[in-house]
């Protein structure tokens, strides 16, 4: 029986050890699954074939398994000698030169759905398939008895919040281009108020925006 079972271990042995090495073997050189990603952002279209190239070899040469990219616009100035603007011709060889290039190297690529961090922003989005915002107004009305009068309207305003438009000028100091305009209604909603309640605006606030300018009347 000692026989038999030091036959046993023997025999084990070699299978155990084989399985660190695989394991060492792969912690020492991962396979391209276990591999990290990275996000790869062409901020602003400073982007040249050049730097791709220096990109991806870098990515490669540091055991980068693949990259997400994204193009972005966010406070960068403009440090090539030509913007590439998302989806023009040359951005779109510039975008296939990197495709074609990661394949080359085993680099998994993948990319957003569009440009910027709004995947509904675009000027092929229509307006009404667009990121929106609610904008709303109030109506007070005696109790008891139907309504038959029109409500107000809310501001048909293009802008991040209420009637506050869109600023002249964007954060990198550039023309703001005119927003779409899109207004549709959504709901109407009716509570009791308390006999004690007042209007906000009839206590005459004080308001102040870095925004825009606004009242609580409109």
């Amino acid at each position: 029986m000692k026989f038999c079972k030091s036959l046993f271990f023997l025999l084990l042995l070699p299978l155990f050890s084989l399985a660190q090495n695989d394991l060492l073997t792969n912690f020492q050189n991962p396979p391209n699954a276990a591999r990290p990603r990275v996000w790869w952002h062409w901020m602003n279209g400073n982007v040249t074939k050049h730097g791709i190239q220096k990109d991806l070899e870098w990515m490669q040469r540091t055991g980068i398994g693949g990259f997400q990219n994204f193009d972005a616009n966010l406070f960068t100035p403009q440090v090539t000698e030509k913007k590439l603007v998302f989806m023009t011709p040359e951005w779109k060889e510039a975008f296939r030169f990197a495709t074609e290039l990661a394949d080359q190297k085993g680099l998994e690529m993948a990319i957003a759905g569009s440009p910027g961090w709004s995947v509904t922003g675009g000027p092929w989005v229509p307006a009404e398939d667009g990121m929106k915002k609610y904008v709303f107004t109030r109506t007070r009305v005696e109790g008891g008895k139907p309504f038959n009068g029109k409500l107000l309207q809310p501001a048909a305003t293009s802008g991040k919040f209420g009637n506050v438009g869109i600023p002249k000028t964007s954060a990198m100091g550039e023309e703001s281009k005119p927003g779409p305009e899109y207004y549709a209604d959504a709901l109407v909603i009716a509570y009791k108020l308390l006999d004690v309640d007042e209007p906000l605006a009839n206590m005459n606030p004080k308001v102040s925006s870095s925004g825009g300018n606004f009242t609580l009347k409109n």
